[in-house]
């Protein structure tokens, strides 16, 4: 079971959080460590050699106070006891003669540093040098200066409790590095596990989701961080997703209740043609109305396509320059035989020109739909108002009707496929003519509105873009119809 769940966790990011923490913090401190070790070491041999420059100045003045005697007298005391083991002072005389020397038992390998003092004679600056003698564990560090003309003071100082120092540094470091190892994985486990609660938290609510659990939603906290904006985003899409299905499953619905009866009626006259032996005229007649229902089906299921085509974004629009009055004239021309049989008067507020970018043919089916809509629910002796106006980088078409009109709870939902209001049932239709309006007009980035009062009338509100080509500046003027 153990081995089981580290292979699972082999591939998982929170591993590789953890290890890239790990490392991390091991490199940090490795860095750290090599900054502070070379910043005390350098404090560490400035320290000595401002010493060993100070002991310098030091046998200056005892040379310029006592002479040579006095020189000899002090590098004594500077030596005696375990300092001999620690210090050695040598005097040297110009050519590397040597004047006199402190107890060197503890520092054989010592040579005469002719080639040095040729250099350090006569200099203005002491030389400071670092040896390795054989048989001394530790290091020694050296300085010559002179003190008076032709005489050369060797201070050597032993470096065994910088060493020492230096020693304990690193090992304390190693100590911590090894604590710092330890310690990376389990922090950067926590941290990596923190960093991806909430990953963790939009995964489980996608695999329930996957199960069937439209309603779950991943909880946004109040952070404002990466993360919650995931989890809205997240949310939006499975509210998109969901509503999308509802209306899959509202459309299917609709779809199967609207297809149903023509289907019925086309099935029972294929029965009625086969049990009745009717005549030829009847049989005619019985083709004709399966061939009329037939054509109901076909519009339905046409229209349904176009809607969902241009609701996913997939319809290809033929994007022309068009001028908008034209095709309302075009669509008025084609209705007005229809308003003069139910004695509907159609006023028109059009400007000379108004220019839109747009997909002529789908427009048309807009203007269409909209202004049989209105006609439909206008009562005898009504009236419809067609009214276009450019404003800036918007074109608004108004149709406005003095027909049924349609409640507030009703105008909400109009726009959905099949929904047909209570009131209009009675009228030939099949609930696709406004989602497809609606749709059409989305694809081309506007939106469609109503304002109605019930028994009074309704005003749907197109509103497109204007055209990139040319904009309407001309005086208004009213036809009547």
């Amino acid at each position: 079971m153990f081995l089981k769940t580290l292979r699972s966790l082999r591939h998982t990011l929170a591993l590789r959080l953890t290890l890239w923490y790990a490392g991390i913090f091991a490199a940090s401190s490795i860095l750290a460590f090599t900054l502070v070790y070379a910043s005390v070491v350098a404090v560490v041999q400035e320290r000595t050699d401002a010493d060993l420059e100070e002991d310098i100045e030091e046998f200056v003045s005892f040379m310029q106070l006592g002479g040579l005697e006095r020189v000899k007298t002090e590098m004594a005391k500077e030596t005696q006891g375990e300092e001999a083991s620690h210090d050695f002072i040598r005097l040297w005389a110009p050519g590397g003669r040597e004047i006199f020397a402190t107890d060197l038992s503890s520092w054989r390998g010592l040579d005469n540093p002719r080639d040095v003092l040729a250099k350090v004679n006569g200099a203005d600056e002491p030389l400071l040098a670092t040896l390795a003698l054989p048989g001394r564990a530790d290091k020694v560090r050296i300085i010559y200066g002179t003190i008076a003309p032709g005489l050369v003071l060797e201070f050597g100082e032993s470096l065994e409790e910088d060493e020492e120092l230096i020693a304990a540094l690193l090992r304390g470091f190693l100590i911590a590095l090894v604590a710092v190892t330890l310690l990376g994985g389990p922090i950067g486990w926590f941290m990596a596990r923190r960093a991806l609660r909430g990953v963790q938290e939009v995964t489980r609510t996608a695999t329930e989701i996957a199960d069937g659990a439209l309603d779950r939603r991943v909880e946004v906290r109040s952070q404002g961080d990466e993360l919650d904006t995931l989890a809205r985003t997240f949310n939006t899409m499975v509210d998109r997703i969901q509503a999308l299905v509802i209306g899959m499953r509202e459309m299917t619905d609709n779809l199967a209740h609207d297809l149903r009866s023509p289907l019925g009626r086309m099935r029972a006259s294929a029965e009625l043609s086969l049990t009745s032996g009717g005549s030829k005229a009847e049989a005619e007649a019985m083709a004709a109305a399966t061939t009329e229902e037939c054509d109901r089906l076909l519009e339905i299921i046409n229209t349904t396509l176009d809607i969902a085509e241009a609701e996913s974004g997939a319809a290809k629009l033929k994007l022309t320059d068009i001028d908008l009055v034209e095709l309302v004239h075009d669509a008025l021309e084609l209705f007005q035989p229809i308003a003069e049989d139910k004695q509907i008067t159609i006023t028109a507020d059009l400007p000379d020109h108004c220019r839109s970018h747009g997909d002529r043919q789908r427009l048309q089916r807009v203007v269409a739909n909209l202004l049989d809509n209105g006609l439909k629910y206008t009562p005898t002796g009504g009236r419809v108002t067609i009214k276009l106006v450019a404003e800036g980088e918007r074109v608004t078409l108004s149709i406005e009707d003095t027909g049924i009109g349609i409640s507030s709870h009703e105008s909400a939902r109009i726009f959905e496929r099949f929904y047909r209001c209570d009131r209009s049932r009675s009228k030939q239709g099949n609930g696709l003519g406004l989602s497809l309006a609606l749709a059409f007009v989305r694809a081309h980035g506007g939106d469609i509105t109503v304002n109605s009062t019930p028994g009074q009338g309704s005003t749907f509100t197109v509103v497109l873009a204007q055209s990139r080509h040319g904009r309407y500046f001309q005086q208004d003027r009213s036809t009547g119809g």
